[in-house]
């Protein structure tokens, strides 16, 4: 027998397409894990640039760090020479949000360690000092898609 049958040709385009069919979805796989990841990868980045903002601001004088409201959502801006707090919804990249809390630090009266506020401990609100909270979350349609969150605490320390 010379040549192939169209049964042997058949057989050969359909396991010729199931491999490409696979391989194209692999692909397509990575490529949405790999935009997952550097979103995760931007949004550590965009919390650790809110923390070194917050700490810029602070800098600029206690007062001005301190008159923000304890509790409220605020956002950051760079208005082209310095940071500046708003309570404008700002987005970055038309793909993330961040936002910042700053919270009352509460000290153990016994030993003036830092302890929550829900802590049974005799305490008092330290006025020098403020935790601070950076949420920056997205939303996309990757399987990664969520928020990172970076705490710190700041102190007065020019004042």
């Amino acid at each position: 027998m010379k040549g192939f049958s169209l049964v042997e040709i058949l057989v050969a385009v359909a396991v010729l397409l199931a491999s490409f069919v696979s391989v194209l979805t692999a692909f397509q796989v990575a490529a949405r894990h790999g935009r997952g990841t550097l979103e995760q990868v931007q949004g550590a980045a965009l919390a650790e640039e809110g923390i070194e903002a917050i700490t810029a601001i602070r800098d600029t004088g206690w007062s001005n760090f301190a008159s923000l409201a304890v509790g409220s959502e605020y956002y950051l801006n760079f208005d082209g020479t310095k940071w500046v707090t708003t309570a404008t919804p700002q987005m970055i990249d038309g793909v993330f949000r961040r936002t910042f809390v700053l919270n009352d630090v509460y000290r153990r009266n016994s030993d003036k360690d830092i302890v929550m506020s829900t802590s049974t401990d005799a305490k008092a609100v330290d006025a020098g000092a403020r935790k601070v909270t950076v949420r920056v979350s997205w939303a996309t349609t990757t399987p990664q898609a969520g928020e990172r969150v970076m705490e710190t605490y700041l102190m007065n320390l020019f004042e």
